[in-house]
Parts: C-alpha cells; sequence; structure tokens
C-alpha cells in the first residue's frame, strides 16, 4: 500500500515536471539536448509496483515519447530537487544526534556505515518526515 502511495506521488510530480518543461520549453522556444549517459552514476534496484501503478507508468511514459528508463530517471531527480529541503532538516537532526558534522553524517549514510552512538541526554525532538515518501 505505502509503495502504491509513493508510486502515485512519483507519478503526480511527473506530470508536473512534465508540465513544467513542456511549459518552459514552449516560452523560450528551446529544445533539450540529451544529457550523455556515460558519465551519469547509476542506482541498481527493482521496485515492486501495483498493476495499476505500473501500467500507469508505461503509459505515461509512452504518451511523453520517452523510455521507461528515462522517465524514472527525470522523476527520482525531481522527487530529490522537490524533497532535498525537507531532509537535509532531517540530515542536520541526524548530524547533531550522533554528534557528527552534516557532511560526515551525509557521506557514512551515502557509504552505508554506521553512524555510532547517539549523543548522551540528546532529547531533541526528531523531524517529521511526511508520508508522500
Amino acid at each position: 500500500m505505502f509503495a502504491s502511495a509513493v508510486i502515485i506521488n512519483i507519478c503526480t510530480l511527473y506530470i508536473q515536471y512534465i508540465h513544467r518543461k513542456s511549459t518552459y520549453r514552449h516560452e523560450f522556444n528551446m529544445d533539450t539536448a540529451p544529457i550523455p549517459q556515460e558519465n551519469m552514476p547509476t542506482i541498481n534496484t527493482s521496485i515492486d509496483l501495483g498493476d495499476h501503478d505500473r501500467d500507469w507508468f508505461v503509459v505515461m511514459s509512452k504518451l511523453g515519447n520517452r523510455s521507461i528508463r528515462s522517465n524514472l530517471s527525470s522523476v527520482v531527480g525531481f522527487y530529490v530537487r522537490r524533497r532535498k529541503q525537507e531532509y537535509l532538516e532531517i540530515l542536520a537532526y541526524t548530524a547533531r544526534k550522533y554528534g557528527l558534522t552534516e557532511d560526515e553524517c551525509f557521506h557514512r549514510l551515502l557509504k552505508g556505515e554506521d553512524l555510532g552512538e547517539p549523543v548522551a541526554n540528546f532529547t531533541e525532538p526528531k523531524p517529521k518526515i511526511p508520508d508522500e515518501g
């Protein structure tokens, strides 16, 4: 159920992204150049989608004349840019909780390293992560 809600939100974000992109391109009469794929970082993972979400994502990709892979890349990029500020607050909280700098905390999480033990008597309330994902 949670995965379906996230995918529905991602699809909604994608529709907003495509609308903004097409509006911007139309207003400024621009064509976008393809991003060189050889220099792009990748994340190899698979996600389970319900039939409804999968079917709509495939149809939306085809209607946008894009591959599913490039569409997913755009959606994830748009999602990260939209939600980054919220997660910066959570990153700062987590860094304080473990007595780390924000950079140290970020890189440890990125590398999958342990954050260590929380600071003794840390009582700051944790910021809320919205249900959107």
